[in-house]
């Protein structure tokens, strides 16, 4: 297929070929190679070789593309704002409104070129920018989907890999943890259950939290994180356990534990970690960044 890429006025900015990979009514996915010279974007390089899988939208306000290098790894995914695509049984065409978005392998997100969208807003058709604007957040959840996805490919090889087991300790994020991980198909294969320790006595009774810690250091603490992702593994008889603790709000903060005060551990068979974030979310928007960052760590911790 050949692909245009429009100036917001129409005017063609590039062309190149594709082939297709799926059609559906509502979009096509297409892959294309990246022929020019290597281009620092400033937070990656595209080079000579790279793969673009590309997602253009007929009912969406943006495009999204996966970019792989020559040898399969992923770069990361790179998000156009952009005019719902025009799409015939041989053409896609769509025009670019200057604002884009980076997701990282990592789950960093980044804005591009915002003082170019606000440059070009004024001149959009009524609508036009609200529309754009309005597809912010719906974009962050598919980046984000997209990402999630990937860290649970990278976490079940890596478990596969070392014929491990895995299991979740759960008190702030309620299973979040447990349902993402479990939203790979063939988790089975590997994930074995989890316990959302919620009330103390079941950190106390099930998880092995010693009565010590949580009168010396509370349930939010460092040390009942590791307790609770330690006595998992005993208790559900896995090789590795990840557990989150932490004060989701929006009432619980103290000064010295504010809302958003999140712990994550980690237990394997070679290392135990913990990690602390302090998240500025709402109660919903807390519970999943620790769920996310509970995903980052168990694949640092299983060497990915």
């Amino acid at each position: 297929m050949l692909v245009r890429k429009l100036k917001p006025d129409g005017v063609e900015r590039a062309r190149y070929t594709a082939e297709l990979i799926e059609r559906k009514h509502d979009h096509v996915l297409v892959v294309a190679e990246w022929t020019r010279p290597p281009v620092d974007l400033g937070f990656g390089v595209l080079e000579p070789g790279d793969r673009f899988i590309e997602t253009f939208y007929t009912n969406r306000w943006h495009t999204v593309f996966e970019i792989r290098s020559a040898n399969g790894s992923l770069k990361g995914w790179y998000a156009d704002l952009s005019r719902p695509a025009r799409i015939t049984e041989d053409l896609i065409e769509w025009e670019d409104l200057a604002l884009d978005a980076w997701m990282s392998p990592q789950g960093e997100l980044i804005w591009i070129d915002q003082e170019e969208f606000a440059a070009l807003e004024p001149m959009l058709p009524p609508g036009e920018a609200l529309a754009v604007r309005s597809t912010l957040a719906p974009l962050r959840e598919e980046l984000l989907r997209r990402w999630r996805a990937y860290m649970n490919e990278q976490i079940g090889a890596a478990l596969t890999q070392r014929a491990w087991t895995l299991g979740t300790a759960e008190s702030c994020t309620g299973g979040l943890i447990a349902d993402e991980l479990t939203n790979r198909p063939g988790s089975s294969a590997y994930f074995i259950g989890g316990i959302v320790a919620y009330d103390n006595r079941i950190k106390r009774t099930h998880l092995g939290v010693s009565d010590q810690t949580m009168v010396q250091y509370g349930a939010v603490s460092e040390q009942c994180a590791l307790e609770m992702a330690v006595g998992v593994r005993r208790a559900l008889g896995v090789d590795v356990a990840v557990s989150a603790t932490g004060i989701a709000g929006p009432g619980g903060g103290s000064e010295s534990k504010p809302v958003g005060l999140v712990y994550l551990a980690v237990s394997t068979p070679t290392i135990d970690v913990v990690e602390q974030h302090i998240w500025a979310y709402d109660r919903t928007g807390n519970k999943r960044a620790s769920a996310d960052a509970a995903l980052r760590l168990l694949l640092r911790c299983l060497g990915g």
